[in-house]
């Protein structure tokens, strides 16, 4: 008797190890086309938009200016590696994620200008660690 309890307690906790092992990640989009088109529906709030055809690293450094304008922003970094352009924004702890998520959109809509056809991404940073991570491939 206590053989075949302790038997349905290992298959029941196999059953549950497993069946929680499953691959729905709440935080990955259903729909990528859906998240594309909120990205560019951003408003810009925070950020003025620099005219398009303005050269790179002017553009760059008025972008890096706003952003450092910005409250609760400590840097901001705007680099290339490995074929992706990157945008990093390092913000205080306890930052508020819909502003920063706010901020990093208006970001990415800025540099989907300056960096037509090319793989994105923004990222905030807070106490060293990555609290958002926006990403764009044309």
């Amino acid at each position: 008797m206590l053989r075949k309890l302790s038997m349905g307690l290992i298959i029941a906790a196999l059953t549950f190890g497993i069946g929680g092992c499953g691959n729905t990640d709440k935080n990955q989009p259903q729909n990528p086309a859906a998240e594309q088109q909120q990205n560019e529906n951003v408003k810009s709030e925070y950020l003025t938009p620099i005219p398009e055809g303005t050269p790179i690293g002017e553009s760059n450094l008025k972008l890096s200016e706003q952003i450092m304008a910005q409250k609760d922003v400590l840097g901001t970094q705007i680099y290339e590696q490995q074929g992706i352009t990157y945008g990093d924004i390092t913000f205080n702890a306890g930052v508020d994620k819909a502003y920063a998520n706010q901020l990093l959109g208006e970001l990415l809509a800025q540099m989907k200008i300056n960096y037509p056809g090319m793989p994105l991404t923004v990222q905030g940073i807070s106490d060293g660690q990555v609290i958002d991570s926006i990403n764009f491939k044309p």
